[in-house]
């Protein structure tokens, strides 16, 4: 075989990887995770929604709608990132559908405090008004079905190289609100911090934040980089379930590439993907 055509060859596999690539990263997924606990009795189902940066599937969302209602949440957990610099028409429809599908938990994102006056004097009172509860550090004890767990939400930062101090002040603030006889999530923006929360005694975080790695090898929870802190090739924290010390944390792949003004890279192996999570009673 002549050098030419091995060229040839080689060109139409990275080809074909690449659509195969682009394929997987443009379709609106389920992900779905159980966890278990001894300080739960009845099965808890929790949606996670992460990442918006101004995305839609379907017209007004139709198909991300449709998705999370088929799911029958107890409670829909969103972890920053609903709102960003492209605009608030699109996030703001798709909160008030949310809020009528079932109770909505919000918790702020990097680009919320990048647009810090609209988030602070338009977005989270449109939140209150439209019935979801923003816990920016702070603690709601929720009651399922007879059954009461606590949730909490960590603020978040556009300085993406705050190190633990900062958030230290926020769980600080959480501690405070807290019963530990309860199940505790936590819904955090950043997964960077995962040893600080499981510190602090969550059972189970929500994150987001690093679009699942941007490029990711498909079906694995191997992802190119995150930005942020850990500031790295091949992160620690980018995608799926991780776990230590019986504590349990899951970053969403999100819904959204970035911000058009960040010249945001397409998705490559990485669906957008909306999470379910099954909290299922344990053994003591």
């Amino acid at each position: 075989m002549s050098l030419k055509m091995k060229w040839i060859i080689a060109l139409i596999i990275i080809t074909l990887l690449l659509v195969i690539g682009w394929f997987c990263g443009t379709r609106l997924t389920v992900k779905k995770y159980e966890v278990s606990s001894a300080k739960v009795e009845k099965e808890i189902q929790l949606v996670q929604i992460s990442d918006l940066h101004y995305s839609e599937f379907g017209n007004k969302n139709k198909k991300l709608l449709e998705k999370v209602t088929e799911l029958n949440p107890d409670v829909i957990a969103i972890t920053g990132d609903l709102f960003d610099r492209q605009g608030d028409s699109v996030p703001k429809s798709l909160i008030k559908k949310l809020t009528k599908i079932a109770p909505v938990y919000y918790s702020p994102g990097n680009h919320e405090y990048d647009i810090k006056g609209a988030y602070e004097d338009d977005y989270k009172p449109f939140l209150e008004d439209v019935g979801a509860i923003n816990l920016e550090d702070k603690t709601a004890t929720i009651d399922v079905r007879g059954q009461k767990f606590q949730l909490s939400g960590l603020r978040s930062s556009a300085n993406l190289t705050y190190d633990y101090p900062y958030y230290e002040e926020g769980l600080a603030e959480i501690k405070m609100q807290q019963d530990p006889k309860y199940y505790q999530v936590l819904l955090s923006h950043m997964p960077d911090y995962f040893e600080l929360y499981v510190d602090n005694g969550f059972d189970l975080t929500l994150s987001g934040h690093t679009h699942g790695g941007i490029v990711r090898i498909p079906f694995t929870n191997i992802g190119a980089i995150a930005p942020g802190p850990q500031r790295t090739i091949l992160p620690k924290y980018v995608y799926g379930q991780h776990t230590k010390d019986g504590k349990t944390m899951i970053i969403s792949a999100g819904l959204g590439a970035g911000s058009f003004h960040q010249k945001a890279f397409p998705r490559l192996g990485n669906p957008y993907e909306i999470v379910a999570v099954t909290i299922k009673p344990g053994t003591k």
